[in-house]
């Protein structure tokens, strides 16, 4: 085999890379989370001032706004239980690692 192939083939995936890959995934998800309620924000403000210069009507401004708030608490919610579950796995596997919590292990 050449050398051109070796880093090619992906037949094999350690562990350690798979949990790379999932923390890439999770990370990526919370600044996805992060970028839409910003976004939504931002949104929100431009439909304030769209409202004072009368551009548009106080229903159109209305319903624009409700949307966008359903919006950003979809995507809080979202990046919440993915933040939590990040957090949830990086506690868990300290506090399992240090004895912590060992209590199904020592029949207590």
């Amino acid at each position: 085999m050449s050398a051109g192939y070796d880093w090619r083939n992906i037949g094999h995936v350690t562990s350690a890379e798979w949990g790379i890959l999932i923390w890439l995934a999770v990370g990526a998800g919370i600044a996805g989370g992060v970028f839409l309620i910003a976004r939504s924000a931002v949104q929100i403000g431009s439909v304030a001032y769209r409202v004072m210069e009368k551009q548009i009507s106080r229903q159109a401004a209305t319903r624009e706004t409700a949307l966008l708030s359903a919006g950003m608490v979809v995507a809080l919610i979202v990046t919440a239980v993915i933040a939590g579950y990040a957090i949830f796995a990086i506690f868990g596997t300290l506090l399992e690692s240090t004895g912590s919590i060992n209590t199904l292990n020592n029949g207590s």
